[in-house]
């Protein structure tokens, strides 16, 4: 039988002065009948005790497939012949009545009521301009001198025309593409063109460039394409930084348009606009506020670009160039007699062949007026003789300097 532990005593080192005793530890036989290791091996396991109070475990079945009425779904209710403007097949969808003609009497009693408000508080309204969810109210700028100053409104906040624009818009569409839009590093491996996820996740996936550490110069692994929504909402919270770090200046102090604007009566015609508009009945029946947003700006003056309705009324008939501008860079320019302008398009009688020229507002950046070069050249040499009396060191009297290398 095998001890249960062994103890050795060493004998005397005669070789030392001092008798020294050493042990050695008590130590347990790794395979005894006490170890864990025989109890693991050679005992069996006892039978679980635990008990499921509710039962045993039911089966799962899967859920069935749900099964799709398509006559129920409003997707499958499609009408080749539903669409808002009976003789534009082309364009879809649901306008919410905003595709109605400029003299649908909502709108006649909208300009009413807007006149009238601004008139209240000593402005003048000079033309309302309607668009597809804009409404564009120009205001009569030395008309501010009079609005009253005891009543408070809303902070305004100036959008000046680029001093390099020398048509001097007031207002720009939103939906307008141009020049300076942004575009992410996916739009541009997509060629700006637009896929569905699954195809335009592994495009960007197959074409994302290499990058490389700024330090030890390593390929890094291929980063991950961002969603259309990331990305979106990345170019929206840029588009927002670039506004609150504008600066706000009131009066330009250069550029061909720079004038001071009293934006103290500005905010108090905005009031009167909006709040007389937002009564409820108002509301209600027009609906002007919960369908457009309303846009103030002064007229442009320009007789070579058309820029309100009234200019556009009065233009009827004449050749016109519009010219359009788009996110593709497809731009170009339509001549033609103007047939009409609508909250949604411009109709033009195309190099005056009966071909009639359907130009959606929001594609569109300026239609010019060239029967009115005369009467622009004529205004700018009146107002440079104005000048000229004015100034006795006009524009003619310039003192010529010698620059020596």
């Amino acid at each position: 039988m095998t001890p249960s532990f062994i103890q050795t005593t060493a004998l005397l080192l005669s070789s030392s002065p001092l008798p020294l005793l050493a042990f050695t530890p008590q130590c347990r036989p790794l395979h005894s009948q006490t170890s864990l290791f025989a109890s693991r091996t050679n005992a069996p396991f006892s039978p679980s005790t635990v008990i499921d109070p509710d039962g045993p475990t039911p089966s799962q079945e899967p859920d069935p497939f749900p099964e799709v009425d398509l006559d129920t779904q409003p997707e499958g209710q499609y009408d080749e012949d539903n669409h808002p403007v009976p003789h534009q097949p082309w364009r879809r969808g649901d306008t919410d009545g905003c595709h109605d003609p400029i003299s649908a009497p909502w709108r006649l009693e909208a300009e009413s009521i807007v006149s009238d408000a601004v008139n209240l508080v000593g402005g003048k309204v000079v033309d309302v301009t309607w668009y597809m969810a804009k409404c564009v109210i120009s205001l009569d700028e030395p008309s501010f001198k009079n609005v009253v100053s005891y009543v408070d409104g809303p902070e305004v906040r100036i959008m000046y025309p680029d001093a390099s624009d020398v048509s001097g818009h007031m207002f720009n569409d939103p939906e307008v593409g141009t020049e300076d839009e942004m575009f992410t590093e996916e739009d541009e491996l997509l060629d700006y063109e637009q896929y569905d996820d699954d195809t335009e996740y592994e495009i960007l996936k197959a074409n994302m460039p290499q990058e490389y550490d700024e330090v030890t110069g390593e390929e890094l692994p291929p980063r991950e394409p961002r969603s259309r929504e990331s990305r979106m909402m990345e170019m929206q919270e840029e588009w927002e930084s670039r506004w609150l770090d504008e600066a706000r200046n009131e009066k330009p102090s250069d550029g061909m348009f720079s004038h001071p604007v009293d934006t103290k009566a500005l905010s108090v015609l905005s009031q009167a606009i909006t709040k007389a508009l937002s009564e409820e009945i108002i509301e209600e029946k027009l609906q002007i506020l919960s369908r457009h947003d309303i846009i103030l700006t002064s007229p442009l003056d320009n007789p070579c670009i058309l820029d309100s309705q009234k200019e556009f009324d009065a233009a009827r008939d004449l050749d016109v160039y519009v010219e359009t501008r788009d996110p593709w860079g497809s731009n170009r320019v339509l001549g033609g007699k103007l047939v009409d302008r609508n909250a949604m398009d411009v109709i033009i009688n195309q190099d005056n062949t009966g071909r009639m020229v359907t130009i959606p507002n929001s594609m569109i950046h300026q239609v010019l007026l060239p029967s009115g070069l005369a009467k622009g050249s004529a205004k700018m040499k009146s107002d440079m003789e104005e000048g000229d009396d004015g100034d006795e060191g006009g524009v003619g009297d310039v003192e010529e300097e010698e620059i020596f290398e």
